[in-house]
């Protein structure tokens, strides 16, 4: 009990009021649609991985790891190829990479030592995503996937962020908030084309893309702080 109350010490109620919320808004909308306890897991795992990792905890990335192995799985009947890829054979490993560094780069109050990145670093960042984006489509439309160029950018950008989350840079929250909002739109589409339990994952999605924005501000406030230390 005790290491619960330490974990939720540097929390505010109204922090703790959105993990609630986020997780009984989940369970509610997965009862209601009467799908499958996989995809309530799935879910769930994702929203505790960015709400806690938005609050610079260690903990989200466990869920991370599970997160991504599942979200492959369900990928594979679409099929959305660039997806499947990006978890299980970058997502995870980075993750397990990030815990280390982490619990490497943390300061005397526990807090992790996040950064910002420099105006050069940022900007060559956005290049380098842009020619990554359409290069992995033409792979991808070879490969005979489905929606290869949204399927391209939503993982080009998460592997960047990917990169960008390890390395405790604050700015790749907002490419999740990129990656999130092409992500609802993919997931509509693959919805509209007849997959009625991607709506479950569309809610996900949403979830997700309003914790990434509130993510940014938070890993920018905690930077500043601690740098400061």
């Amino acid at each position: 009990m005790n290491k619960i109350k330490n974990f939720f010490s540097d929390w505010s109620w109204k922090e703790e009021l959105w993990l609630a919320f986020v997780l009984i808004f989940q369970t509610v909308a997965w009862a209601i649609n009467n799908e499958t306890v996989f995809m309530l897991i799935m879910t769930l795992t994702s929203s505790l991985n960015l709400v806690l990792g938005a609050k610079g905890k260690i903990a989200g990335l466990y869920f991370a790891i599970i997160n991504s192995a599942m979200y492959a799985y369900s990928c594979l009947s679409i099929p959305l190829y660039g997806e499947i890829m990006y978890n299980v054979l970058y997502s995870i490993p980075v993750s397990i990479s990030a815990i280390i560094l982490w619990k490497k780069n943390t300061a005397n109050g526990g807090e992790v030592k996040f950064r910002t990145m420099s105006k050069k670093f940022l900007i060559n960042t956005i290049l380098i995503t842009i020619v990554a984006v359409f290069g992995y489509a033409q792979i991808l439309k070879w490969m005979g996937g489905n929606f290869a160029l949204m399927d391209s950018l939503t993982t080009v950008v998460s592997v960047i962020a990917s990169m960008l989350y390890m390395l405790r840079y604050s700015e790749q929250w907002l490419m999740w908030v990129i990656v999130n909002a092409l992500s609802i739109v993919m997931w509509i589409m693959v919805f509209l084309s007849g997959d009625h339990s991607a709506l479950l994952i569309i809610i996900m999605k949403v979830v997700n893309l309003c914790n990434s924005s509130y993510g940014y501000f938070n890993w920018k406030r905690i930077a500043e702080r601690v740098n400061q230390n």
